[in-house]
């Protein structure tokens, strides 16, 4: 799953939204047995360094690719 955008409108922000939308689209991913690539900068660089739990999740490089049906 790749999560490309994280948005909040700005009357909105600093109430820790952006993190309640990752976490349910973190919990999404565990509970249907996906990966994640953190393609959002917000995701990346603070959402999961501040929450480190969810890195067993993020496709790294590393992973080997899924193969095509």
């Amino acid at each position: 799953m790749d999560l490309v955008h994280t948005y909040v409108p700005g009357s909105k922000r600093g109430r820790g939204l952006a993190a309640r939308l990752c976490d349910a689209a973190f919990a999404h991913a565990r509970r249907h047995g996906m990966r994640v690539v953190p393609s959002c900068s917000y995701i990346s660089e603070t959402y999961l360094p501040r929450n480190p739990e969810w890195n067993e999740l993020v496709l790294t490089d590393k992973d080997p690719k899924p193969s095509s049906m």
